[in-house]
């Protein structure tokens, strides 16, 4: 692929959105259907590895029969094997209009611009149901962060920063690589991989759960709970260090609230919820009017979380 390319396969390509050391994604227009798409252009070394394109296919197949509201739709891939420099794998997707969860983050929480609880709650409900949808029909993401959540600055009649769209389902696994693997390309992931993803284990359900975690805690506070001077030094505090609270960075948290997020962030999995859909109605139960009372939420692993107030004399 050119740098300045015109056009991929029959789409006219009208400009690269972003560039990261394993993709990079452009605006193209489909002229038979007319209308604009979002191609994702995979930079990987197919040439040193012959089981790629059939491993493409196959995740690509698994992600585009995914059909839920918040998961962005991939309308078709190619894959193309050669002994030049033209190996090529790429994939087809809706274009989606707007910013991304990431800048959403940087021109609000970051500055101490928090939005409000039930904001948080009900746009993280979102995520979670796409997420749970995805793990009933055997999809792990493996690579949530906030870069990977789109907002759709033209639906918003449930969000206002717009309707969240999760992308990049199954590219980490196509690329054959884990979300674990710590290189200057992928410099970023170490912010939101979970404990047993650092260890070197492959992501299941409940790593993509800690990771949702991390971008829930960083929507409420404006930073991730770790930070280093290098992936390393993130990566052992992952493995290891408990994630500051909250609510010493944003007191307007509700302690319930918090208490979702800490349960995300347990270095166990299993002390995690069992599921996206449980940590869903967890968030919801947070800023209900009279949230029941759980003395320990990891005693009923299928429950979500509670914060039972503080009782006066």
């Amino acid at each position: 692929m050119s740098t300045n390319p015109r056009s991929l396969g029959k789409y006219e390509l009208h400009e690269r959105l972003g560039r990261g050391g394993m993709a990079e994604v452009w605006k193209a227009f489909d002229p038979r259907l007319k209308r604009y798409v979002a191609i994702k252009y995979l930079h990987a070394n197919l040439r040193d590895d012959p089981s790629f394109a059939t491993r493409f296919i196959r995740e690509a197949q698994a992600v585009a029969s995914l059909r839920h509201p918040n998961i962005i739709r991939i309308y078709d891939f190619e894959t193309s094997i050669s002994e030049s420099d033209d190996s090529m794998a790429y994939m087809v997707m809706d274009y989606v209009e707007g910013g991304t969860l990431a800048d959403y983050i940087h021109s609000t929480s970051s500055v101490h611009k928090f939005p409000s609880a039930n904001e948080i709650v009900h746009l993280f409900t979102s995520i979670a149901g796409a997420i749970d949808y995805a793990h009933q029909h055997g999809m792990i993401h493996r690579d949530i962060k906030p870069a990977n959540i789109l907002l759709d600055k033209h639906n918003t009649s449930q969000h206002p920063m717009g309707e969240p769209i999760l992308s990049d389902f199954g590219i980490v696994k196509m690329l054959g690589t884990s979300s674990g693997t710590i290189t200057n390309s992928s410099i970023g992931t170490p912010l939101y991989i979970s404990p047993e993803q650092a260890k070197g284990q492959p992501g299941n359900e409940y790593s993509d759960i800690y990771s949702l975690g991390v971008t829930l805690y960083e929507v409420c506070t404006g930073a991730p709970p770790f930070r280093g001077d290098s992936p390393f030094a993130i990566i052992h505090q992952q493995i290891s260090a408990p994630p500051p609270l909250p609510t010493l960075i944003n007191p307007a948290l509700p302690p319930a609230l918090e208490a979702v997020v800490l349960r995300c962030l347990a270095k166990e999995p299993e002390e995690r919820f069992p599921s996206a859909s449980a940590m869903a109605k967890a968030l919801n139960a947070s800023v209900s009017e009279k949230p029941e009372q759980l003395i320990n939420p990891l005693d009923t692993m299928s429950q979500p979380t509670y914060y039972r107030a503080p009782q006066g004399d």
